[in-house]
């Protein structure tokens, strides 16, 4: 199958953890056996311009990224406060990019849009005239949060979701709230859950002793939806009872500097331990190396970083921001409230001490039979039949 993968964000040099998993996504799709072609527009915040370098839209030639041909060209936003030139812009670039692709490449037979905000909205048009079968795949955070989106941007949504032949939610808080904000289409709606790259995310070899450091891992951008303020409150009232357990924070971000303070105020300089960005085989290894994950957010769509966890082995706590609910059971790890403390330091003090009853491989397979790339591909492809069941012609 010919699938063109068309994200609203991506990975650059600018933004290095950017979309990661939209690439990994793409490269998992390849492995099945399918011709993939990513094309993306970025767009940089005006603020980034000095950072950016000349002041005009860069273009890349087409490049080979793990065996997926990406289109990619960048460009400041010229118009942050005029979002409607913004857009404008933006879905002229887009599609005379993708129409390159196309001249290029040949006509896919099906489209995959990252978000209807902005490229799904661009995109949804150009292709339902030509009859080429469109799938949006939904990850905005504010679809979790009430009166998020202004009434333009719900226009772009309406718009993508009109043009669209499935709307797909990576979680059932997601597909709900979808539902909820935009009923008219909730019979295109449906859920696939975000995959893991099984091979890249291992089970140690040797299940980690109950040592006296047990180490506790948060992988995150930092940004203030992750709330990693309230994972470090919590983690220094676990210091408390277990005074050489530690904590690594993987990711980086705006909150950078907030989060030093922090750890500063609450004297864990020599606990807490900040990492920076990592790569994902260097997360991988984090993982491996650490006892138990902790997901603080306040808000998530779905929780890549916890199926990855479950994939390494690895125990989790989480807080029923979205996502997690449809991921974390029993067998892997524990739930808390939202931006509740006492709860996420009570859970932290619970998994030092029951650590030993998990299973890593029990937590492996249930990784793998839920959130397996096999299991994606296949969701993937039975949307196409059903899609292209529903077009007489489609070429």
């Amino acid at each position: 199958m010919k699938i063109f993968v068309v994200p609203s964000w991506y990975p650059s040099e600018l933004s290095p953890e950017s979309g990661t998993f939209f690439r990994d996504r793409a490269q998992m799709l390849k492995k099945y056996g399918n011709e993939i072609t990513v094309i993306v527009d970025l767009v940089h915040s005006f603020k980034d311009l000095f950072r950016f370098g000349k002041f005009r839209t860069v273009r890349f030639a087409p490049e080979k990224v793990g065996g997926v041909i990406e289109y990619r060209q960048e460009t400041p936003n010229w118009f942050p406060k005029l979002p409607r030139i913004t857009n404008h812009f933006y879905k002229r670039r887009l599609i005379r990019l993708f129409e390159k692709a196309v001249a290029d490449r040949g006509r896919p037979d099906v489209v995959i849009a990252h978000s209807s905000l902005f490229a799904g909205a661009a995109l949804g048009q150009w292709l339902m005239d030509r009859n080429i079968p469109l799938i949006v795949v939904e990850h905005l955070k504010e679809f979790l949060t009430p009166g998020a989106f202004i009434f333009f941007q719900k226009n772009c949504i309406r718009a993508a979701y009109r043009h669209a032949d499935r709307i797909v939610a990576t979680s059932t808080r997601l597909c709900e709230s979808i539902m909820h904000q935009f009923p008219e289409f909730t019979a295109k709606t449906v859920i696939v859950p975000n995959p893991v790259d099984i091979t890249a995310f291992t089970i140690a070899p040797d299940q980690k002793p109950i040592v006296k450091s047990f180490v506790f891992l948060a992988v995150a951008l930092f940004r203030p939806e992750k709330r990693l303020d309230l994972l470090l409150r919590a983690f220094a009232s676990v210091l408390k009872s277990y005074p050489d357990t530690r904590l690594i924070l993987v990711g980086d971000g705006p909150e950078r500097q907030r989060i030093e303070r922090l750890i500063s105020d609450l004297n864990l300089q020599s606990t807490v331990i900040l990492v920076g960005y990592r790569s994902k085989p260097e997360t991988a290894a984090a993982m491996q190396s650490a006892h138990a994950l902790v997901l603080s957010s306040e808000v998530e769509t779905f929780g890549v970083v916890l199926i990855e966890a479950i994939a390494t082995g690895l125990p989790v706590i989480a807080t029923q921001c979205g996502g997690p609910e449809d991921i974390v059971t029993p067998e892997t790890g524990f739930l808390v409230p939202v931006n509740d403390i006492a709860a996420l330091a009570s859970a932290m003090h619970r998994m030092i001490v029951e650590y030993g009853q998990f299973d890593p491989q029990c937590i492996r397979q249930i990784a793998i039979e839920k959130f397996g790339d096999h299991g994606y591909w296949q969701a993937i492809r039975n949307l196409y039949l059903q899609i292209i069941n529903e077009k007489p012609t489609t070429k």
